[in-house]
């Protein structure tokens, strides 16, 4: 491996771990942000949904952007502002200053998140691209993992301030790395001279809308109105994007691309059947089994151990053996798992929970880096921005649709009961119908992985 190798290999090792840090990390904290900030519970929430959709609203757009000033420049940009707003995060007075300062966060990691897969596809060829995603994913679970531990350390220590101010040495050391030591001949998609700002509004006022529509359709009687018209925003998006000449996705590129059309349609899918696990798995733990959080989140740490663990492995057999059959495997042994979840009970053994959530993790990592491998394989370099765009988009939509699905069953079993010692046996119904449901979801996306066909001539 040469040096300007090694170096985009630990670029996108702290970029991968910088995003699910951030988002994560805080979680942890968010009752004594809520009593220090002295707010209600709706508006703690919004601390983390602010900044995951904004990762959803800015994702595809900057993958645009970045396939037309260089994936460096664009890397770069987004590392200033995710430090600079790191930092203010940890300097808040107020709730609505926080949460500005989070939503710039959000903006700054779509714009690293988008970056670093470009970067690291344009730097291996396409028989090490798998390898080299695999160890991307890899670093996205850790980061998943780690954050809420790393989080509960420094609450442990020191206040909720600490948490914003612990990444930004790393932020720092990546800003350096890129201006200093990074070496690259971005590609340049010269064809694109004008970003499509119409369709950028266009696309993250409807995503906004019916994110938020979702989260609250039981809560609020005018969500079901806000829900249908981002739904018509997206169609008058997708028609818009078909017209204009500079668009921020082609979509004659996804008419005639079966794998990325329908890749990307996996990936949607599997965020949203397996996003929610350790939300609804960590509730499980401490109101059904009556366990202690710190014990909880060791055996919740499986799931994504496994999966930083096998990741790096399938991604190398992506490069041998057909995405379409890894991929389809990871899903079904997901689809499975969650089934199995539909029939926990106040009785389920512990080693069951603790082998189920082994398997998710194994099923994901088998999933993961061969479908990112099989996107950014489907198009060529000109256009790996726009495909770390749509599988970003895919990533952070999913998810917020997966918590959003969940708020929605279990206000429907519960309404706005606190979940507790008197509502169990509410959630332990809510629990179980989410899972059936989430596993029916997963089961659509072997479908939608296993018409991919067989695996596309790599592009370079």
């Amino acid at each position: 491996m040469n040096d300007n190798k090694k170096i985009i290999l630990i670029i996108s090792i702290l970029g991968a771990l910088w995003t699910p840090f951030i988002t994560t990390s805080v979680n942890i904290a968010l009752p004594h942000m809520g009593t220090y900030l002295k707010i209600g519970s709706s508006l703690v929430n919004w601390i983390t949904s602010s900044t995951i959709l904004a990762i959803a609203m800015f994702t595809l757009p900057m993958g645009k952007l970045s396939d037309m000033i260089g994936r460096k420049k664009l890397m770069l940009i987004g590392a200033i502002i995710s430090t600079i707003s790191t930092f203010m995060c940890a300097l808040s007075q107020s709730i609505y200053f926080l949460l500005v300062f989070r939503v710039l966060q959000g903006i700054g990691c779509a714009m690293i998140s988008t970056a670093v897969v470009s970067i690291v596809c344009a730097a291996y060829p396409p028989n090490e691209r798998g390898k080299a995603l695999g160890i991307n994913a890899a670093c996205v679970y850790i980061g998943l993992s780690a954050g809420p531990i790393i989080g509960g350390g420094i609450l442990s220590f020191t206040s909720w301030r600490g948490i914003f101010l612990f990444p930004i040495p790393l932020g720092l050391l990546l800003i350096f790395l890129l201006i200093k030591v990074f070496r690259t001949d971005d590609i340049i998609d010269k064809s694109q001279s004008k970003f499509d700002l119409k369709g950028t509004g266009l696309y993250g006022i409807s995503i906004f809308l019916i994110i938020f529509s979702l989260s609250n359709l039981l809560l609020r009687n005018w969500s079901k109105y806000t829900l249908i018209l981002g739904i018509l925003m997206l169609c008058t998006f997708v028609y818009f994007e078909s017209k204009v000449s500079f668009p921020i996705i082609d979509i004659k590129l996804m008419k005639g691309n079966r794998v990325l059309i329908f890749s990307s349609l996996a990936a949607l899918i599997n965020y949203s059947s397996t996003y929610a696990i350790s939300y609804l798995m960590s509730l499980y733990l401490q109101v059904a089994q009556w366990i202690e959080p710190g014990t909880v989140g060791l055996i919740l740490l499986t799931q994504p151990a496994i999966q930083a663990t096998l990741s790096p492995f399938a991604g190398r057999l992506s490069d041998k053996i057909s995405s379409q059959v890894l991929a389809s495997i990871g899903m079904c042994v997901i689809t499975l798992v969650l089934f199995g979840f539909s029939l926990f009970n106040q009785n389920t053994p512990i080693a069951l929970v603790v082998f189920l959530l082994a398997l998710v993790g194994a099923g994901f990592a088998f999933f993961s880096s061969p479908n990112t491998n099989s996107i950014m394989s489907s198009v060529d370099k000109t256009h790996h921005g726009v495909a770390s765009g749509i599988l970003g988009t895919s990533r952070t939509v999913g998810q917020s649709f997966s918590m959003s699905l969940t708020a929605l069953i279990t206000s429907i079993f519960m309404g706005n009961e606190q979940i507790g010692t008197e509502t169990i046996l509410q959630f332990i119904q809510s629990f179980k119908v989410t899972f059936a449901i989430l596993a029916f979801l997963c089961l659509l996306g072997v479908f939608a992985s296993l018409a991919r066909g067989k695996k596309a001539p790599m592009a370079e």
